[in-house]
């Protein structure tokens, strides 16, 4: 399956899923669905580039609403590469060749009057079944937003136990706007964190001083804008772009070492793609 068909597969199975959905959410409200299928320029996570060739992803979330109880939900998220150069020459198939799932628990609690302490826990399995040397990593993840009218201050933490222990967070804040009817941008700003265990996974031993250790702290620091614009009550268009940069000096110098394409310490990217929600 080239990428142009498994694109518009994938926008196909969105468009149908969408229409399913609307007719069966007037029946119930204890339950909510997401999906969104996406490309984008770049494969950004945990801080690091992992591929700098375009890949196509898709999301789809359904969750269960406990009332005074919060909420559980279930998602899957899918990456599918559009090159056969870079770090997807790692790869046995390009079609689905990460395929993540995670299992989440959110309860919210009402602070005031437009003001939302979101916390959540959930379990991650991020399986790479398309890539020749690929394991299952496991984590759990510890979340909290601070939902308001003003800026919505945001952390996440990633505790990774299988097939090595570390520790990973990204924490920040972001705000949106509303430009037109249907219309609203989001800035978004935050850093990477890792500690000397991550680091070492992530950049191997320093080229420079192969004995000693990294030390944890800042890894990397993101600016993004996205464009979001409702095209019915359901679905929706989205596009954004970012700027990535490593911060970590040790990251930098190890990065600088390296010579694969994907060995950037800066980069812009960006994306486009279609949402639905009920």
């Amino acid at each position: 399956m080239n990428r142009i068909t498994r694109i518009v597969a994938a926008l196909v199975a969105l468009g149908a899923f969408a229409c399913l959905a609307e007719e069966a959410s007037a029946e119930s409200k204890w339950w909510s669905i997401r999906a969104y299928a996406d490309v984008e320029s770049a494969y950004i996570s945990r801080g690091y580039i992992w591929d700098v060739r375009p890949y196509s992803a898709q999301f789809v979330d359904g969750a269960l609403h406990l009332g005074p109880f919060g909420s559980i939900d279930a998602s899957v998220w899918t990456m599918s590469a559009t090159s056969d150069r870079g770090q997807s020459g790692r790869m046995s198939r390009r079609a689905y060749a990460e395929i993540d799932y995670v299992l989440r628990y959110t309860y919210d609690v009402k602070l005031a009057k437009d003001w939302t302490l979101s916390n959540g826990i959930a379990r991650q399995w991020v399986t790479n079944p398309g890539y020749v040397t690929g394991r299952t990593l496991c984590d759990f993840q510890f979340t909290q937003s601070l939902q308001n009218p003003y800026l919505t201050p945001y952390w996440k933490l990633r505790t990774i136990r299988h097939p090595y222990d570390a520790n990973y967070a990204f924490v920040g804040v972001k705000k949106a706007w509303t430009l037109l009817e249907g219309l609203s941008l989001t800035v978004d700003v935050y850093g990477d964190f890792s500690d000397r265990r991550d680091f070492e996974h992530l950049y191997g031993p320093k080229p420079w001083a192969p004995a000693s250790r990294y030390r944890g702290g800042l890894q990397a620091l993101n600016l993004v804008f996205r464009l979001d614009y409702a095209l019915t009550e359901h679905v929706g268009l989205f596009a954004f772009v970012g700027q990535f940069d490593v911060v970590h000096g040790d990251a930098r110098r190890a990065l600088k070492a390296t010579k694969i394409p994907e060995a950037r310490r800066d980069l812009t990217y960006g994306g486009v793609g279609i949402s639905v929600a009920f």
